[in-house]
């Protein structure tokens, strides 16, 4: 589990309780316009919105006195000067609480991609499945029913095997979660909910094609998936409340 994933059982069981009373797809727009209202709200508290507005004002003079000017170059330099220094004062003012305030998002966005992006196969359907190195031989076996994303049953596993047949491997596939990989660095802040492969294991990564999970009936397929109804919410929502609360 990476530092992103720790909110992951809260938002599981936000997730489960909305459940009974809304289908996925509002859901997800749901979500979006929670994490919306959650990072807009914390981008808020934590900017120093009148010295914000203070250098939107002086960024704005600097602009117009440049533009204003009409003369040689080298006269023209301290007003360039004027205008990156008050532009990247502003970038300092408004940087930090927008990273701040995105951590939360980060969370969401890694937990839906799990939660909401891919499913097992159908049952009898074998999925198209690569290795690094390529020359390896798979074999996908079911688990029981395909319920281990939810804690019941069996996971389906990934058996590889070397050109003599010789058995590699052999990976549980808990969650549907279309790669698996040795263990990197950025694990540290986004795991794999699906696990890793020993770091001793003659197969680097393996990716599985499993089937996106669809919520609208309509459109081309990057438009079906989880992200569109959850990023367009959250985007509309953002803009809507960053006028109605006049954040800077």
């Amino acid at each position: 589990m990476g530092l992103f994933d720790v909110p992951a059982p809260i938002f599981a069981w936000i997730d489960a309780l909305a459940a009974a009373l809304i289908p996925p797809l509002g859901r997800l727009i749901l979500w979006g316009i929670v994490a919306a209202l959650v990072s807009m709200g914390l981008y808020w508290l934590l900017s120093a919105q009148k010295r914000i507005g203070r250098a939107k004002t002086k960024l704005a003079q600097s602009r117009a006195q440049l533009d204003a000017y009409d003369g040689e170059f080298a006269g023209a330099a301290p007003l360039i000067g004027n205008l990156l220094r008050s532009a990247l004062h502003q970038v300092g003012l408004v940087a930090w609480p927008a990273i701040l305030s995105s951590l939360p998002l980060l969370a969401l966005i890694c937990w839906l991609s799990t939660a909401y992006g891919y499913s097992y196969p159908a049952p009898g359907t074998e999925p198209t499945i690569q290795t690094q190195p390529p020359q390896l031989q798979t074999q996908w076996i079911e688990g029981a029913r395909n319920k281990s994303a939810s804690g019941q049953g069996a996971a389906p596993r990934i058996l590889v095997a070397g050109i003599d047949q010789e058995i590699l491997a052999e990976v549980p596939l808990p969650a549907p979660v279309p790669v698996i990989h040795k263990w990197q660095w950025w694990n540290v802040l986004i795991g794999n909910p699906a696990g890793y492969l020993p770091s001793n294991a003659a197969v680097d990564w393996i990716e599985v094609a499993l089937p996106d999970k669809e919520y609208l009936g309509f459109g081309p397929s990057w438009l079906r998936g989880w992200e569109a109804p959850f990023f367009i919410s959250l985007i509309v929502v953002s803009i809507v409340v960053k006028i109605w609360w006049r954040i800077d």
